[in-house]
């Protein structure tokens, strides 16, 4: 009886005080985290149901990332119109927001305030300075520092690096073979090395750079070209046999060798699924896309019409496609996971590479127009936006006159990367002789769509070809 009469009165001691527990923000899922351009969304949760007017109103990002708000009970979702522009550091400050209390608002929401930061701005490319000629080498536009990668002896003719800038698979020639004159692309090997890229929000143990791998050798292969899965866990290489040359075809290698290389089929350029579990490849007069893991009794899709495929949206529900037309123009096409396809260009030069922006709005495309001058005929490239829901199409710049031109768009979407080679076309070329390498930044307007002055490149104080932005 004593002890019912001690909780009673303590109940009724509480009822009378009323509930003490302040409203404040329970979780802040960017606290302090590094994020990149796959991270959307951030989230709020709060203890107890907020009056969310009054939240939505005093919210503050600094510096500001527009966006939209969604509610579920006591948790908002901001979700970014596009991503987190890299090299920055933000801040979330709430303050004067308010409980709710039936319809009614109630106490004063303790004020809170959180941070989280983007990946320094870096990218990576072929150096043609006469100290590294042919080495990958890292930049990093905050610290102005450059970090080479790849080792002495091995001249790198590609490279692909996973989602995480973790690790880079490359194709590279021994110098020995060079100079003893023979073709690169016939006896180039692949290779990893890592980074040196701290892994974000991971456990994952850091790694020092320039840790080198042979991932396969050319002794009975000669390695054309191949593609990095973007989880970072598979290649698909073309091959062709030495003793057999009609022996060409796409083989799946994985990168732990934990399974024996898989021989899929024939065909002419390829490019994984962002997914990491197919591949589209020009098979015949058409687009197939296969299983990397070959699957008994499936079905292929095939696009008969297209000739060669550029890239995918990041998540994978659009792809931009060249269709080679019967006239010897050529169309640029984005198809959509449903099948339905929408020409954005047509030009009567090449249409070497296209990009989708982020926010998949817009694309970026490096495509030429054939010029005639007397006798002689020409491809003049350009770099121009494409907006994907108008079809309008705005030129940014022209380009130099060359083949080639290698084109990399930043992770935010911010800034587009393109090399300018002095002398020679093919990548032989290029790495035996003396020539130099240019590298371009060109950054993107926030009015792009209203363009009507070309936009001014900026010259890096590097020398290299093949740019590749870093996420």
């Amino acid at each position: 009886m004593t002890l019912i009469a001690g909780l009673a009165i303590v109940t009724l001691l509480l009822l009378w005080s009323g509930d003490r527990t302040l409203p404040q923000v329970r979780d802040f899922n960017w606290q302090n985290r590094n994020i990149s351009a796959e991270d959307t969304a951030f989230t709020l949760t709060f203890n107890r149901p907020v009056d969310r007017l009054t939240v939505e109103k005093q919210l503050q990002i600094d510096p500001p990332l527009p966006g939209k708000i969604s509610w579920a009970g006591s948790k908002l979702a901001y979700t970014l119109s596009n991503p987190a522009p890299y090299g920055n550091a933000y801040q979330i400050r709430l303050q004067g927001a308010k409980e709710a209390i039936g319809n009614k608002s109630g106490k004063e929401i303790v004020p809170f305030q959180g941070q989280f930061r983007t990946p320094d701005r870096m990218f990576a490319y072929i150096s043609s300075a006469e100290t590294n000629r042919g080495r990958i080498v890292i930049y990093n536009f905050k610290t102005h520092k450059s970090t080479t990668i790849s080792p002495v002896g091995l001249v790198v003719t590609d490279f692909k690096v996973d989602r995480h800038s973790q690790t880079m698979i490359f194709t590279a020639t021994d110098t020995k073979t060079l100079q003893n004159n023979q073709p690169a692309i016939a006896s180039q090997q692949i290779y990893s090395v890592s980074t040196g890229i701290v892994p974000r929000n991971s456990d994952t143990q850091f790694t020092p750079p320039g840790k080198l791998e042979l991932i396969l050798d050319n002794r009975e292969y000669q390695n054309v070209k191949f593609d990095l899965a973007p989880d970072g866990k598979k290649i698909v290489v073309q091959r062709v046999s030495r003793q057999k040359s009609s022996d060409f075809a796409l083989w799946v290698v994985t990168l732990d060798k934990s399974v024996p290389p898989i021989k899929l089929k024939q065909s002419g350029d390829f490019v994984i699924t962002p997914d990491s579990s197919e591949v589209a490849a020009a098979v015949g007069e058409g687009i197939s896309i296969f299983p990397l893991t070959p699957i008994q009794g499936s079905n292929l899709d095939f696009l008969p019409r297209f000739g060669n495929v550029l890239s995918f949206t990041a998540d994978g529900t659009a792809a931009a496609m060249v269709e080679y037309n019967s006239d010897y123009t050529r169309s640029l096409f984005v198809v959509d996971n449903q099948g339905i396809e929408q020409q954005v260009l047509k030009t009567n030069g090449s249409i070497w590479d296209a990009k989708f922006s982020p926010a998949k709005d817009l694309m970026y495309c490096l495509a030429t127009e054939l010029k005639t001058q007397g006798n002689n005929s020409y491809e003049e490239p350009y770099l121009t936006a494409i907006d994907l829901k108008t079809k309008k199409i705005v030129m940014m710049m022209l380009l130099p006159i060359q083949q080639g031109i290698q084109m990399s768009l930043s992770p935010d979407g911010l800034a587009v990367m393109f090399d300018q080679v002095d002398r020679g076309e093919s990548t032989n070329q290029i790495i035996q002789g003396d020539s130099n390498g240019i590298l371009w930044l060109v950054p993107i307007p926030p009015n792009i769509r209203e363009l009507d002055t070309p936009v001014t490149a900026e010259r890096l104080p590097l020398s290299g070809w093949h740019p590749r932005w870093l996420s």
